[in-house]
């Protein structure tokens, strides 16, 4: 487990009936301040609250593990490449400062893992 990333399991205190969210709702957001509420529609998970850092923690996570994948991803497609035989070289040997100003206005494109790896 990553450092500063805590696992959760739910304690019988943080489970909460929907119908109660529903009565007692500023009582709940208080409460999911200080740990996750599991809310239960008939007695099956249904949703969760969460406190902001909590959330923003969580989206940390995320974007980390999509950078590790996108990284992942360009090893293994390079590692296929020279087992195919195709030499690679590192991008300094060939850009030419044209193509080192496109790099560098390309961090702000939204250019999805499957369109870039099609």
């Amino acid at each position: 487990m990553r450092e500063g990333v805590k696992r959760h399991t739910f304690d019988i205190e943080q489970l909460v009936a929907a119908s109660e969210a529903a009565r007692n709702f500023s009582a709940l957001r208080k409460k999911a301040k200080l740990a996750p509420r599991l809310i239960l529609e008939n007695n099956k998970p249904d949703s969760v609250i969460i406190s902001i850092e909590d959330y923003q923690q969580i989206q940390e996570v995320i974007r980390m593990l999509e950078d590790e994948i996108f990284e992942l991803k360009a090893i293994s497609r390079i590692q296929k490449a020279e087992t195919e035989g195709v030499k690679t070289c590192k991008f300094d040997e060939f850009a030419t400062e044209d193509d080192r100003a496109i790099v560098k206005s390309a961090k702000d494109w939204d250019i999805s893992d499957e369109e870039l790896f099609e």
